[in-house]
């Protein structure tokens, strides 16, 4: 519930088992609970986060069609939010008619399935593999909760400023980036692995220039030798890290988002108010054409 115009949002950076639906469907109802009673009215987990990340060919066993009676297996998240007057935002494989598979967030709210976003930029580079297992999405939605428009990106969709751009200028106030993104690098003098530090820049950077909120919810725990590096924060409208969990470890925080700072801050600096979106469209076919 929104209270003098904030809004709770608990951010759930946690170790899903992989391949095992069962208990973290039961991961996430403990911590969503437990969200409830730090008087959290939205709950973010990580990417993929009730299926684990490196699934490979278990992608086909853990798919889901939530607009079918397969849904059913989320049947516990929909009684929980509708008892409990919460919404939850969580990663899945996701199942189409046609056995096509994603890469994808669901949000339900008191009940009802609200959105769900398909990831779209699918990295299959290094140690990433999921084009090979997943089709991409086809584009970024908004959705409102407690009067307030939320767009996920999943990761590798925020790493391209496109995503976060067309997120905002289609009303974003609140911008989720759930994660499964491994710690690597090591940097002399720096104490945080290279990876979260290339994160932090960027989603500060996403934050301060699009006058925007940014929940950032990474995992932890490690799958096939990899290690996830958490380090799950909130970056306010001026690009500040107001709220930061642990890296590596599991933890949860439940963050007060200002609605007011929000509103000051793009009334301060109006980029999203006079972005000329014509002008992009024409450079852009302009591109295309090129």
């Amino acid at each position: 519930m929104k209270k003098n115009n904030v809004i709770k949002i608990c951010l759930a950076q946690i170790n899903p088992e992989t391949g095992n639906l069962k208990k973290n469907i039961e991961t996430h109802l403990k911590i969503i609970s437990a969200a409830k009673n730090k008087k959290a009215s939205i709950i973010v987990f990580p990417e993929l986060s009730l299926t684990g990340y490196f699934l490979k060919d278990g992608v086909y066993d853990m798919g889901i069609n939530i607009y079918t009676d397969e849904s059913a297996v989320f049947r516990d998240i929909y009684k929980i939010t509708e008892d409990m007057g919460v919404s939850v935002i969580a990663g899945f494989v996701e199942k189409d008619v046609d056995f096509n598979f994603y890469n994808s967030s669901f949000c339900i709210s008191k009940g009802r399935l609200i959105d769900v976003h398909r990831k779209v930029y699918l990295p299959t580079y290094g140690m990433f593999e999921e084009l090979r297992y997943f089709k991409p999405g086809k584009g970024f939605g908004i959705f409102d909760l407690e009067g307030v428009k939320f767009s996920v990106l999943t990761c590798e969709d925020a790493w391209h400023l496109s995503s976060s751009y067309i997120a905002v200028n289609k009303g974003a106030h609140i911008i989720i980036v759930n994660s499964a993104s491994p710690a690597r690098g090591i940097t002399a003098g720096l104490n945080k692995f290279n990876s979260i530090n290339m994160w932090e820049e960027l989603l500060s950077v996403i934050a301060f220039y699009y006058r925007s909120y940014v929940i950032y919810v990474n995992r932890v725990g490690f799958e096939d030798g990899i290690g996830f590096s958490g380090g799950s924060s909130v970056f306010n409208p001026s690009g500040e890290i107001e709220n930061k969990l642990d890296y590596l470890d599991e933890g949860m925080t439940v963050a007060e988002i200002n609605l007011d700072l929000l509103n000051n801050e793009r009334f301060k600096t109006p980029l999203i108010r006079d972005e000329n979106l014509n002008l992009t469209l024409k450079e852009i076919e302009g591109i295309l054409k090129s």
